[in-house]
């Protein structure tokens, strides 16, 4: 598999896991107006789905890439959303195509790029797909015989790679339908924010 794969795409994936606690939910956003609908980081605006705040108390900066959580706007508690920016020119030379990347995430490279450095946690790629020129992914986790779902969208915004992940809060689940909708509306949100 080609470098930009294991360099660039798997570096911003094994972020993109790094969902902050579930801890970091809810409250933080109760004043909820809309001056956190957007935060800027570099040239990229960051903006979750209709409802979703980012936590700009949660943005960390992870060796090149930048990470943020997203709650929902009214302090209730809902689905854990996060957002990774790679460093400028991070997307160069990446052809985010399903076609490129599925067979890539099915070999057991892909799945330990999925699971995280030092992770022994089963993956499951169930599916990969394309919306709007980003790469979607819908895995399963197993950890500790207890299972989790979740979704990945790969994008380019302003020659950065970005990455967004949807999965439930612990201890609840999302159908397939809800999770594939919030995925694509927040791939629908960052590319409105940034006049795509």
């Amino acid at each position: 598999m080609s470098t930009w794969i294991s360099k660039a795409v798997l570096f911003s994936l094994l972020l993109s896991g790094c969902v902050m606690p579930d801890g970091t939910g809810g409250t933080q956003a109760s004043n909820g107006g809309a001056e956190r609908q957007v935060l800027l980081f570099a040239d990229i605006n960051l903006a979750g789905p209709a409802g979703y705040c980012p936590l700009p108390d949660t943005q960390r900066l992870l060796d090149d890439a930048s990470f943020v959580a997203f709650a929902p706007c009214n302090g209730k508690l809902g689905a854990v959303l996060a957002a990774t920016v790679g460093s400028d020119g991070s997307a160069a030379g990446i052809a985010l195509k399903s076609s490129t990347l599925e067979p890539y995430f099915n070999t057991e490279e892909g799945k330990a790029a999925l699971r995280g450095e030092g992770s022994r946690d089963g993956i499951s790629v169930h599916e990969v797909s394309d919306y709007k020129e980003a790469v979607v992914l819908r895995l399963t986790r197993v950890a500790q015989n207890k299972q989790s779902d979740s979704w990945r969208a790969l994008m380019q915004i302003n020659g950065r790679l970005v990455t967004l992940s949807v999965r439930p809060r612990q201890g609840m689940t999302m159908s397939t339908a809800t999770g594939n909708r919030m995925v694509s509306r927040f791939v629908d949100a960052m590319r409105k924010a940034n006049g795509q």
